[in-house]
Formats: structure tokens, C-alpha cells, sequence
């Protein structure tokens, strides 16, 4: 055995090199699989948003005595829950009401304690409170209460003035920090009050102070830095069972206690891709073992045709097949041995290599050279696998030639057929699939390809007797005697299955990576719905969009709206419906996503903006208006003006006055234009009977004169109605303008049987009857209706008629949602004619975006198109996909150079004296050489042409199926298969070029070594 090794050590090297290749291969995809895959769960829970990993407790109706051992019993249980990892707690309180003094309309205020305070608002004036007895007020507080620093209030002294940031949390105030509610309802005794505040305190001084909490709230951050799959799920557990912990350690010293986080479902979500993705590169990782095993049948059956006469004359001396088969075993332990060792550290290395290339290296997953166990594992598993290959073929080999012969035919009979069914099999499988992934789905790819391959390979005998009979009509001899040696050796084509696979393998590597970025890109696209987008955490005020142009630098931005619809015909299951408003004018530069069909977004959206834009009536900033109302009747009136304003970028505000007496008095309407090129576009006039009286049917004229702090000017556009839907509440409207004073006059039924308030609607705009709306592709069948049809839904308290123009796949930032996509313009002018001046916009989009400087805006978090392309491509959780294709695609163009090199060298070794007698008929070397690249070019180029039509019809059959979303569904768009034709073009030439030259390089020392030395030989 060991003289053979000596004798043969080409052939083994060979055996050694592709068994190498292929436990390589697998051993990088064992460590893509383990340990880069629990770096990539840390670094991605890491950089997880601190909305997403926080964890907030709640509490309420804590008594004045309790407060400080439920504030410390608290923070102990979120910072428990949240072990092994450190966390930062932030706490903030607000007290039971209590009486304003010095106010005659029975006011109420409270106090409020905020410990990150200076992060949340921003002073005025003043200085942050210091000591007990200190406070600070919101300016528009200030304002209204007429305070400043120095001043006194509720027993405190004013020592600071501040204005809420965005994105503080003010939401969560009992004002929502707005300083200021004239109806507010107390939610235990349901009276409804003026209420001013908050007074801001420190917090240890509130919770020292014995007063009573009214809520209680304490949030936690984790530092997830340096996290393990093991710590992440010590945490998701402590985080699961940290709401009923609490709720025991307070017992009854709070009430309504509940401990909220998306921290669980965030880690969860995160895991699942983690699934997603392992799945793919598994697959990979299936598709490469199997080319290697062709590759490595290919090299043992040369092998052992080239021991074949050795073989025949050890079973002449006696050698029994049972010791043949033992030596064939202890040679390909010994093959599988060497493999493993030298596959450990080379698959380390190569792991290490990709982990510092894009996109690993970017991701935060570059890693030095290390082995682990699962590696030494999968490479010792695929080493043994391999080399088992090789056992069967050499015991085949030493089987009788009739015997092997049946067997050969039986098994090529049904070979094909097999893998035609478990190809379509899988197909099914992958086609039918959830979210979860099987055995079978993984190997689907692989045997897709091979059945390909084989069926492909089935076609080569027919085109190869086709090129015998056409060369023959040429009149030399070079080019027929080549065809013919190709037709006539159908042994030939014995390197066929790894040539042909080998090509498909390539190019559909190449393709689905070009794939998996489109999907990923297309998913990012419709995910975010625009470059840009900020999710605003307050009402939008006037300024913004000029404000975010700045820091964008963006060609155009837009205010938007992505919020809950209510739908009444909708009985989907999941989230309800949402509804997508924003600039249609502009849709081509602010929609993103794939459009539908071969309309752009300009198109899809066309009829849903109004003909023409709104033109109010210019004012300066920092106005004040103020307002007279005037009624007839016994019966007091009060009403409760609002002023719907336009920016200049397009975004429309409401400046609501406080309610007014109608009794023909003019009230000031203060801090309605905080900045430069605001219109007026609408006022809006809702009138009441006055607190404690009631109307069975009064009739009241009334007049509303509204001063403005600019000229009226031409007011052709303007309308003036009731408040739709006009239930006969209000008749005779009219608008006139005079100077610099809006007068209008109707008449007005109060109370009776109807409910709806009598509201006078003067606009710059004529509302249409119904706002035109597409829809997704969802919504359409769920509630079954398609263009043309007409709907009721329900936007916030307001209903809304809506006709639907067109259906499209899926809306702009809402995929896979049931979505309504409408224009921002037309919504709120049907709004606000509907009585409802309150601004749905909850967002800003922005549309080819210079850069992305919003954050130190503080208007809630910020998100772009690119970003998220970026972190489906490139995170840390999708890292691995694209980094094992980037192995695949070299292994199986070295895999497909090895196969030719083996099969050409052995096949013009056998076919020597064929060429010998070629020279001695005459042939020159030339011609030798040309008689010998023709037959392998018949053969060849018909292959790798095949394996390219494989791999092309895998790319559009399989790969929709294999790219799944980051929750391991279907993606949404759906998968627009990639044939980048640079690419394919690239590997097929370089595929061709290697092959040509392999069987060049061999011919060309055939034909020099042929003579008649090999004749006599023979003879």
C-alpha cells in the first residue's frame, strides 16, 4: 500500500485536495452557523434601538406614604429582570390634582418630578429646580398664568421657565405637555375642570414630599453590549415574569401596576432571523457538499480505472474482494483523516477572512482564526462522508463486469427518475412552506440542481450525434474525426454530471446573490416608503418641514400621516387597516417601493390631489387674532373657535382659542403664528349652549367677526357651510371681508333631538364630496371590492367618505398591510369640512435626502431607505448569506476545473495510442492537437452551456422561493428574480477559458509525446 501511495501520488493528491475542499467548505459553514451567528445575535441586540429594549413600569394611586418604598421596589424588579445586564433607570412621577389658588374658574394643578428632566425640555429662562419649594413651568403655562421667575404659585416659587422637546416623553404627561387643558376630566370623580400644569419639581424632593402619585412610571435600559444567546434568553425570561413579580412586591400599596417592554418580542424576532438566514446558508452549505461529492465520485472512478489492470492481476494472484475492500477502507480513512486535519485550520483561516471583508466586517463580526467543536465536527462528519464515496466506488469497481453492467443499468434507469421526484418534492415543499424550515426544504436547492443537471446531461448524446453528422459534411479532417470521436465515446461525457452541475452551481450563486440584495432592497423600499421618514412623538408644529429641509438638504419634504383605520367591512385577521396620506403632487420624488405593474408612483397615484393647491390668506409671524361673537336668544352661547394654518412647507396646524362667551366681546387668540409664511386657510366656529343650560330647539342668529393681523385681500376662493354631514343645524351661512376682518353670519338651531354640535366651516378650499384613495392588493380582496367602489371609514372620531381609484400590490411604507393610500391635501380638506381641524400628520417624509442631520432636531426617531437597505444587506443577523455565497461561487468554478483536468489528463492517457496512430496515418501535431480540443470542445462547451440553462431556470423556479423576510415569511414585494448578465457572462467565460485551457494544456503534451515508441508499446 504504501509503494502504491509512493507510485500514485498525483491521484491521491487530487482525492486529498477535493475531500479537503469540500470538509473546508463545511467546516466555514459550521462556524457561519455557530459562533458568527452568536456574535451576530449580540451585536444585533447591541444596536437595537432603545425604544425596543426598554422596559417600563406603571403605577397608580400610590398614597403619599407608600412612595418611596414602591419607587424603590420597582426599580429592584426591573433591574432583577433585566440581570445579567447592567440597566439605567429613569423615573418620573405626577401628583394627585390639587387646587390652583388665586383662580376663580375652579383650576387645578399638579406636580411633576422628572429625573433625566434637563434631556426632556429645554429652559427659557431660569435654572433647573435645586431644593424643596423650587419649581419649573412649561411657557405656555407661564403664559397663561401670567408667571415668571421669582413669581409664586400653588406654594412654590418659580425658579425656571422650559419648553418641551420633542420626544421627551411629554406625551405620557397628564397634559401631554401641552400646560394647558380648559375641559379637563378627572378620571375619578368624571368632572371636567381647567387644569394648568405640570409644576416641575425635582423628583427625589416629590417622592420625599409625601404627596400622593396619581401614576408612576420607571423605565429601564439595558447595556446589551457584549450579549450571548445564553444571557439574551436570561433576560427574555426575567423580562416575561417581571410583570406579575411586581405586581407581588406591591401588593396594595399601587394600583393598575403592569411592567411594559418590547424587549421580548424584539429578542424573539431577532432570533428568528438568525433562523432564517442559518437555514440559507445550510442550504448552500448542502449545495456545495453535493457538487463535491460528484466531483469526488468523478476522481475514484478514474482512479480506479486507472487501477484497474492492478486490481484484475491481485484478484489473479488470489486476493479475495473482501481484502481489496479492506484495503480500500484503511486508504480512505487515511484520505479522510488527512482532510480533517487540514481542513480544521484552513476553514478557520477562511472563516477568519471573510469575517474581515464587507459585509461581515461591517456588521461587527470580524473574528480571528479559531476551532471550535462543531467545526472539528462538521468537518470530520463531511471528511468521513466524502471519503465513503470513495469506498463504494472502489468496491464497484472490483465487482464482475456483467454484475456492475445490470447494476449500472438498473441504476441509471431510475436514477433520473428519482431525482426528478424528490426535486419536485422539494419544490413543494419550499413553495408550500411557513415560517419554519425542514430538512427537506434545506436540501431542495441541491437536488433541484442536480436533477437539472442529470436531465440536462441526458441531452448530450442527441446534440453530439447531431454535430457528427453535420461535421461530416466539411472537407477536412480534423473537425469530422473530432465529432465523431465525441459521438462514438459516450464515455466521453463521463465528466459530464460534474461539469454541468458545477456550471449551474456557479451561475446560480452568482444570480442569487444579486437576488437576495434586489429582495432586500425592494423590502427596505416598501418597508420605509420614502428616503427618509421621521416618526414624530408630538404634534407637528409649524416650522418642521422647513427645519428638516435644512438638515436634509432634501429636493422635497412632505408632512405624512400612517396610522389605524377603521374600516367596517373589514374582518381581516391581524392589525386593522391603515391609512397612508401624503404629497401625491410629488409621488415619484417621495414614494418608494416597487410600483405596480409598469406604472410609476406618479401614475398609480394620479386623481388623488386636488386640481389646484390652497391659497389662504398670507399673515406675519407672531399675529395675534381675535375674535367677537354675537348671538341672539335667551339662551348664553359659548363658542370654541379654530384657526386651521398653513406653512410654508405645506403642513397645516389648528390655534384652538379657549371657549368664548358669545356676547359680542372680542377675545385675544395668542401664539397662532410662530413663524414666517403661515396662510390662514380655514376657520371653524362650533357654538354650545353655555355651561349648565340647555336647548330644546332654540334658533339663534349669530355673527363672527375675526380680526386678523394682516389685510383679508381677495377672498374668491373662500366657501363657507355647515360642518358636514349638515344635519340642518346651521342655515343662511356667509362670509364677508373687510380690512382686516373675517365677519361670518348664519343661523343656528340649538339642542333638541340632534347631538351635533352647530359648527360654521369657513375654507380657502372646496372640499370634494369623497376623498379618492388606492388601496392594497390586501384590503381589496379582504373586504372584496375593486376600483370604483365607494366606502365609510373612520379617521380618528371622523367619518370619512372615501371612493376607491385603484388597487396596487402593497402601499408605500405599509407592506403587506390592508392599507389606504390617499393624498394629505384632499384628507384634510374633507376633514376639516367635516368639522375636524385636528392634524392627522404623525410624520415627515423626505424625498432624495443630501443627508440625514435630523437627529439633534429631537423629533422622534429617524429612518431611512438607505439605512434599512443597509441593515437587511448587511446586518449582523443577514451577514452570513452573502458572505457563504461569496465561498460558494470560487469552490465550484475550482471544483469544475479540478473535474476537466482528471478527466481529460486520464482520458487521453487511455486514448495514447489512438493518437500515436493518428501521427503515424500522417496527422501533424497541429492537427492532432486541433482532432483532440475539437472532441473535448464538443463536449464541453455543450455541458457548461447546459449547466448555465440550469442554472438560469433554478434562478427564476427556485429562488423566489429561498428569499424569505427577516420573519421568514414570503417577502412583500415578492421576489423579482436577477440574471446579472455581467456577472454570468464573467464566470461563464472564465469557466470556458479554464476548461479550454485545461484540455488544451494536456492535448498539446499528448500530441507532442505520440510517436511510434507508443505503437510498438502497444503491439
Amino acid at each position: 500500500m504504501r509503494r502504491r501511495a509512493r507510485a500514485q501520488w498525483p491521484v491521491l493528491a487530487a482525492l486529498l485536495a477535493v475531500v479537503t475542499l469540500g470538509a473546508t467548505l463545511l467546516g466555514v459553514c459550521a462556524l457561519l452557523v455557530t459562533r458568527s451567528a452568536s456574535l451576530a445575535l449580540g451585536v444585533a441586540a447591541g444596536q437595537t434601538e432603545a425604544e425596543r429594549t426598554t422596559v417600563t413600569a406603571y403605577a397608580s394611586a400610590v398614597g403619599g406614604a407608600d412612595t418611596a418604598t414602591v419607587t424603590e421596589a420597582t426599580r429592584d424588579v426591573l433591574t432583577s429582570a433585566l440581570a445579567p445586564f447592567p440597566a439605567r433607570t429613569a423615573a418620573r412621577a405626577s401628583s394627585v390634582l390639587r387646587p390652583l389658588p388665586g383662580r376663580e374658574e375652579d383650576a387645578r394643578t399638579y406636580l411633576s418630578g422628572v429625573e433625566d428632566l434637563p434631556s426632556r425640555a429645554a429652559l427659557t429662562g431660569g435654572r433647573w429646580p435645586a431644593a424643596a419649594g423650587e419649581t419649573v413651568v412649561l411657557d405656555s403655562t407661564a403664559t397663561l398664568l401670567k408667571l415668571h421667575v421669582g413669581s409664586r404659585v400653588a406654594g412654590l416659587t418659580v425658579v425656571g421657565v422650559a419648553r418641551p422637546l420633542p420626544g421627551g416623553g411629554w406625551d405620557r404627561d397628564p397634559l401631554g405637555g401641552a400646560g394647558y387643558d380648559p375641559e379637563f376630566t378627572d378620571t375619578t370623580s368624571m368632572r371636567k375642570f381647567p387644569a394648568y400644569g405640570p409644576l416641575l419639581v425635582g423628583f427625589d424632593d416629590l417622592i420625599a414630599g409625601g404627596s400622593p402619585l396619581s401614576r408612576l412610571e420607571i423605565t429601564a435600559r439595558p447595556d446589551l453590549a457584549g450579549a450571548t444567546p445564553a444571557t439574551l434568553a436570561t433576560v427574555a425570561a426575567g423580562v416575561r415574569a417581571a410583570d406579575s413579580r411586581l405586581t407581588g412586591a406591591l401588593g396594595e400599596r399601587a394600583q393598575f401596576v403592569r411592567v411594559a417592554s418590547e424587549l421580548t418580542g424584539t429578542l424573539g424576532a431577532q432570533r428568528h432571523q438568525q433562523d432564517v438566514t442559518e437555514a440559507a446558508v445550510l442550504a448552500v452549505a448542502t449545495l456545495g457538499t453535493v457538487l463535491t461529492a460528484v466531483a469526488l465520485a468523478l476522481a475514484g472512478r478514474l482512479t480506479a480505472g486507472l487501477r484497474a489492470p492492478e486490481t484484475a492481476l491481485l484478484s489473479a494472484l488470489g486476493t479475495s474482494r473482501a481484502q481489496l475492500a479492506v484495503v480500500a477502507v484503511a486508504e480512505a480513512g487515511l484520505i479522510a483523516l488527512l482532510a480533517a486535519a487540514v481542513a480544521v485550520p484552513v476553514s478557520a483561516l477562511v472563516h477568519s477572512g471573510l469575517s474581515h471583508l464587507p459585509p461581515m466586517a461591517g456588521a461587527g463580526l470580524a473574528t480571528g482564526p479559531a476551532a471550535t467543536l462543531p467545526q472539528v465536527l462538521a468537518v470530520a462528519a463531511g471528511a468521513l462522508a466524502l471519503t465513503v464515496v470513495l469506498v463504494l466506488i472502489a468496491i464497484r469497481a472490483e465487482a464482475p463486469h456483467g454484475e456492475r453492467g445490470r447494476r449500472e443499468l438498473l441504476a441509471r434507469s431510475g436514477a433520473d427518475v428519482l431525482l426528478v421526484v424528490f426535486a419536485a418534492l422539494g419544490w413543494w415543499q419550499l413553495h408550500a412552506r411557513g415560517g419554519d424550515t425542514d430538512i427537506l426544504q434545506v436540501l431542495a436547492p441541491g437536488l433541484l440542481l442536480i436533477a437539472g443537471a442529470a436531465v440536462a446531461l441526458r441531452l448530450v448524446p442527441p446534440a453530439l450525434r447531431v454535430a457528427d453528422r453535420l461535421a461530416r459534411r466539411s472537407d477536412g479532417l480534423p473537425l469530422p474525426l473530432a465529432a465523431f470521436e465525441a459521438a462514438r465515446r459516450p464515455q466521453a461525457a463521463a465528466a459530464g454530471l460534474l461539469i454541468c452541475l458545477a456550471a449551474a452551481t456557479g451561475t446560480f450563486g452568482v444570480a442569487f446573490d444579486s437576488t437576495w440584495h434586489r429582495s432586500q432592497q425592494d423590502q427596505a423600499d416598501l418597508a420605509v416608503g420614502t428616503d427618509l421618514a421621521v416618526a414624530l412623538t408630538t404634534a407637528p408644529v409649524a416650522g418642521q418641514g422647513a427645519a428638516i429641509a435644512a438638515a436634509t438638504g432634501a429636493a422635497v419634504v412632505s408632512p405624512a400621516t400612517g396610522r389605524g383605520l377603521a374600516i367596517g367591512q373589514w374582518l381581516g385577521d391581524g392589525d386593522p387597516p391603515r391609512l397612508v396620506a401624503t404629497d401625491t403632487t410629488r409621488a415619484n420624488e417621495l414614494l418608494r417601493g416597487r410600483p405596480p405593474g409598469d406604472e410609476d408612483w406618479a401614475g398609480a397615484t394620479r386623481g388623488l390631489a386636488p386640481a389646484s393647491p390652497v391659497r389662504g390668506v398670507p399673515l406675519p409671524a407672531d399675529g395675534t387674532f381675535s375674535l367677537a361673537v354675537t348671538a341672539t336668544g335667551d339662551i348664553p352661547l359659548v363658542a370654541t373657535p379654530a384657526l386651521l394654518l398653513q406653512d410654508s412647507a405645506g403642513l397645516r396646524t389648528t390655534c384652538t382659542g379657549r371657549p368664548l362667551p358669545a356676547d359680542g366681546r372680542r377675545h385675544a387668540i395668542t401664539g397662532c403664528l410662530p413663524v414666517a409664511g403661515m396662510q390662514l386657510i380655514a376657520v371653524l366656529v362650533p357654538v354650545d349652549p353655555g355651561p349648565g343650560y340647555f336647548s330644546a330647539g332654540d334658533t339663534s342668529e349669530i355673527w363672527a367677526d375675526l380680526r386678523l393681523p394682516g389685510p383679508v385681500g381677495d377672498l374668491g376662493a373662500w366657501t363657507v357651510a355647515s360642518a358636514r354631514p349638515d344635519a340642518g343645524r346651521v342655515a343662511n351661512p356667509a362670509l364677508t371681508g373687510t380690512g382686516s376682518t373675517l365677519r361670518m353670519t348664519a343661523t343656528a338651531q340649538l339642542g333638541g333631538s340632534s347631538s351635533v354640535t352647530p359648527t360654521l366651516v369657513a375654507t380657502a378650499f372646496r372640499a370634494p364630496d369623497a376623498v379618492p384613495v388606492v388601496i392594497s392588493q390586501r384590503l381589496a380582496d379582504g373586504i372584496g371590492v375593486r376600483a370604483g367602489a365607494e366606502l365609510d371609514v373612520l379617521v380618528g372620531d371622523t367619518g370619512v367618505p372615501v371612493e376607491v381609484t385603484g388597487v396596487v400590490p402593497a402601499v408605500p411604507s405599509a407592506p403587506g398591510a390592508a392599507a389606504v393610500l390617499a393624498d394629505l391635501d384632499t384628507l384634510t380638506r374633507v376633514l376639516v369640512a367635516s368639522g375636524d381641524p385636528g392634524s392627522p400628520v404623525d410624520a415627515w417624509w423626505a424625498g432624495t435626502p443630501a443627508r440625514d442631520d435630523v437627529a439633534a432636531l429631537h423629533l422622534g426617531p429617524v429612518t431611512t431607505r438607505a439605512a434599512e437597505t443597509a441593515r437587511l444587506t448587511a446586518g449582523p443577523l443577514n451577514a452570513g448569506l452573502p458572505a457563504v455565497l461569496r465561498l460558494l461561487v470560487p469552490a465550484a468554478v475550482l471544483l469544475l476545473l479540478a473535474g476537466v483536468l482528471l478527466h481529460v489528463t486520464h482520458d487521453l492517457r487511455d486514448r495514447a495510442v489512438e493518437v500515436a496512430r493518428l501521427r503515424g496515418l500522417g496527422l501533424t501535431g497541429r492537427q492532432i492537437r486541433t482532432v483532440l480540443l475539437g472532441q473535448h470542445g464538443f463536449v464541453l462547451l455543450p455541458l457548461l452551456a447546459a449547466g448555465a440553462l440550469v442554472g438560469a431556470l433554478a434562478t427564476w423556479i427556485v429562488t423566489p422561493l429561498l428569499v424569505r423576510s427577516e420573519t421568514g415569511a414570503a417577502p412583500i414585494p415578492g421576489v423579482a428574480p436577477m440574471w446579472p448578465w455581467a456577472g454570468e457572462g464573467l464566470i461563464i467565460l472564465l469557466l470556458v477559458t479554464g476548461c479550454g485551457a485545461a484540455a488544451g494544456i494536456v492535448a498539446a503534451v499528448q500530441a507532442r509525446r505520440a510517436g511510434a515508441a507508443q505503437l510498438r508499446v502497444a503491439s
